[in-house]
């Protein structure tokens, strides 16, 4: 299914200006999922398979690539789900943390991609906060940044990939040759952890 992810441009390469500021020569849209129920099924499968392994009594997106991905897993998983706000509402309950969250919850933290891990650890910060244990952060992809390291020195977190970039890069090598993949090689080993 990977190749579908070229196919249908939810891997783009080019120059892409990321959240963190960094220039990247690739994007990966995880957004773009939820448009083709194949890769939509293939995706959750994939998270799911995951998942089976942590004792975990919630779900948590965080905001906002792994709002759907932790609707869609607490609703098939008959899991209660939340999500982490960037910053609080200024208005009604004026809330981080939207969805049932209570005290001694061991909650997973769903994401879609993590490059930095800077919004992956602002929400852990405000799941303790309420008392939540975060058992795991599962993404989708590890871009490989440092990001997931980050996370775990930062909070003693363990972050779960479906997928790292470098692997995915060798599933796709021949879809997208070798100039692309060397390319992407190069800047991905750029970062020093």
């Amino acid at each position: 299914m990977l190749d579908e992810f070229v196919r249908r441009e939810v891997i783009k390469f080019g120059d892409f200006q990321l959240s963190s500021g960094e220039r990247s020569p690739y994007y990966v849209d995880m957004r773009l999922v939820l448009s083709y129920p194949d890769l939509l099924r293939w995706v959750i499968a994939k998270y799911t398979n995951i998942l089976r392994d942590i004792n975990f009594d919630l779900l948590v997106g965080v905001a906002t690539g792994g709002i759907p991905y932790a609707s869609i897993l607490g609703f098939s998983m008959y899991k209660p789900i939340a999500y982490v706000r960037e910053r609080a509402k200024w208005y009604g309950t004026k809330r981080d943390i939207e969805g049932a969250v209570w005290e001694g919850a061991r909650a997973v933290l769903i994401d879609d991609v993590i490059t930095t891990g800077q919004s992956v650890i602002q929400a852990i910060n405000k799941l303790k906060e309420v008392g939540a244990r975060v058992e795991s952060v599962v993404v989708f992809l590890d871009r490989e940044q440092c990001g997931a390291k980050r996370v775990e020195k930062e909070t003693g977190v363990p972050v779960r990939p479906v997928y790292k970039i470098l692997d995915i890069l060798q599933e796709i090598k021949d879809l997208i040759g070798e100039d692309k993949y060397k390319q992407i090689y190069n800047y991905t080993m750029s970062f020093k952890c």
